[in-house]
């Protein structure tokens, strides 16, 4: 057993053993859970209204406490914020993790020293345990990671609020620490193009075994972005300089000069990778003894991973594993994947109390949550869609996340789950009721058949028109004259999986959709406009359908081509 294998046992063993404790028994893991949550903060705003103090089971907690959307407790949220104390929970918030929201105003959900420690912390220490026993390969070398800033600014009663997966890289174990190729400091680098130059000005040189970054399209853009720069990595890294073309901050970009050093051999190396393969730089070349990818698997973002193949290994070497980083949010993390099989996890039961209800049943009375059956962990059916609600230590109380998870076997005792998609968010243009879940295997369908590679794309509801708007970019252009079958591919595939949308469409109450190809670099550029409205870069959520009630044509000057089919098909 290596050095680092051993040191990984020490730091992640404790909270891999209390896991381990907790599946076997979930339902008293849960019910103690959340009697502890409540008897906790029964003293706080929140607690005095719903009477905590009276509470002693999970059916008086589900009796007294009603179903939470964000909204309604933006009003509890707000105070918090401002630094009131006891509102929400009795331990007050180290950081606030921002994100955004359904009113276009951002959420803000409290981290608390309990959060940090149970539910990141644990969570976080035992999906690393697990995933080094599967693959002590990555024990060797070194980890690359990008995550968010820790700190993005300051509410006004001077809490940080930031990033809670960046506050866990700035602040881990000093040991686990020098494992990581990127430095902190690079993470807080502003402009958007500087800082993926530098990452991988600086991380092109280690021997990174391990790839680690939640969102499949961030480690697609990592590679997009290290064969753009190429030429200035490869010099810099000759010369051992940091290129004065980016606009890198002084204190940062001194921070990385400091560490530069020539390495000739290392860009020589880069050089005849790139000769090989006429011109483009590749991961294969620059980290020939990675061995495992840490991603995202499924729900909406799982079709990237169709494209690892082109970066990672090219020339037919054995597909590097795929582990998926489990069900989570800024909300939540709610599972722990164990193999790198799928993307199921176990449900985090000593993290959050969850609550579920069946998929069919909300969905047909949305609105009137007092209808609705409210299962706990030791009810649900293996295979089956849910709802799901939590209650956490950050101060969510039986809160209405709008996410649809299944239901995918045990481990031990506890249900395994994987996540769907978002709820009650498909498009309705006149009864066809369309999912992203169907968008994306349509988009797969039509991309196989044409022999297409698809770089990004959205779908959106153009409801004044009554057809939806399909919008693509290319990694390699599509001719001209395959877009219109490429496009009759997903309209066929939609028909053969929605049977509503099939009836819509044969009646002409649907319209024929429509395909807008997309200059090439415009989902880039639509990421750096939410960079510029202050979203975070890498966690850039990608919108796969869009419910909007009438297509803007704001996008003309991204437009290429528009094709229309001929006639119904």
């Amino acid at each position: 057993m290596s050095l680092g294998t051993i040191l990984l046992n020490l730091i992640t063993g404790g909270a891999a053993r209390r896991f381990e404790v907790a599946t076997k028994n979930p339902a008293a893991t849960q019910e103690q859970l959340l009697m502890s949550m409540i008897r906790r903060n029964a003293d706080t705003v929140i607690g005095r209204k719903y009477g905590f103090d009276k509470i002693h089971s999970i059916a008086d907690y589900q009796r007294q406490v009603p179903v939470h959307t964000y909204e309604d407790l933006r009003p509890y949220m707000d105070r918090t914020v401002a630094g009131e104390k006891a509102v929400l929970t009795a331990e007050s918030p180290i950081l606030f993790a921002q994100t955004s929201g359904t009113t276009g105003k951002p959420k803000y959900i409290p981290v608390t020293p309990t959060c940090r420690s149970r539910v990141h912390g644990d969570v976080s220490k035992t999906w690393i345990n697990h995933t080094a026993r599967d693959h002590p390969g990555i024990a060797s070398g070194k980890i690359f990671a990008m995550v968010s800033p820790a700190v993005e600014g300051y509410t006004d009663a001077g809490i940080p609020f930031g990033s809670t997966s960046g506050h866990m890289y700035k602040n881990m174990h000093p040991l686990i620490r020098r494992r990581y190729t990127v430095p902190y400091p690079l993470l807080e680098i502003k402009d958007y193009q500087a800082k993926y130059y530098a990452i991988m000005r600086v991380a092109i040189e280690d021997d990174v075994v391990f790839l680690n970054t939640a969102n499949p399209s961030s480690i697609l853009k990592m590679c997009e972005k290290a064969n753009e720069f190429a030429e200035d990595i490869v010099r810099d890294i000759r010369d051992g300089t940091l290129s004065e073309t980016y606009d890198i901050e002084p204190e940062i970009r001194e921070f990385i000069e400091n560490r530069c050093k020539r390495r000739p051999q290392i860009a020589a190396r880069l050089e005849a990778g790139i000769a090989r393969r006429n011109g483009v730089l590749k991961p294969a070349d620059y980290w020939p003894h990675l061995c495992l990818i840490g991603c995202w698997k499924g729900g909406t973002v799982g079709h990237y991973l169709e494209k690892f193949p082109y970066w990672f290994y090219p020339d037919g070497e054995p597909e590097i594993p795929t582990r998926d980083w489990g069900y989570l949010s800024s909300e939540a993390r709610g599972s722990v994947p164990l193999s790198s099989q799928g993307s199921r996890g176990v449900l985090t039961v000593a993290s959050n109390f969850m609550e579920f209800v069946d998929v069919e049943q909300l969905e047909s009375n949305r609105e009137d949550s007092s209808t609705w059956d409210f299962l706990t962990i030791s009810e649900l059916t293996d295979g089956q869609e849910y709802y799901i609600f939590f209650t956490t230590t950050s101060g969510l109380y039986r809160y209405d996340i709008n996410d649809v998870i299944r239901v995918e076997g045990l481990y031990q005792a506890t249900p395994q789950i994987v996540f769907c998609r978002k709820g009650r968010g498909m498009t309705n243009i006149t009864g066809e009721k369309v999912s992203v879940n169907q968008i994306i295997c349509a988009m797969q369908t039509a991309s196989e058949a044409m022999g297409a590679m698809v770089s990004h794309f959205r779908a959106e509801a153009d409801t004044r028109a009554s057809r939806y708007v399909i919008r693509v970019e290319f990694i390699q252009p599509l001719p001209g004259a395959q877009r219109p079958d490429f496009l009759r591919q997903i309209d066929n595939h939609l028909k053969s999986i929605n049977i509503e949308y099939k009836a819509k469409r044969d009646s002409l109450r649907l319209k024929a959709p429509i395909l807008h190809v997309m200059r090439e670099g415009w989902y880039e550029r639509e990421r750096q406009k939410q960079v510029a409205t202050g979203k975070r870069a890498f966690q850039a959520k990608t919108q796969v359908l869009s419910p909007q009630k009438q297509v803007t044509m704001d996008i003309r000057p991204e437009l290429d081509d528009i094709v229309e089919l001929d006639h119904e098909t």
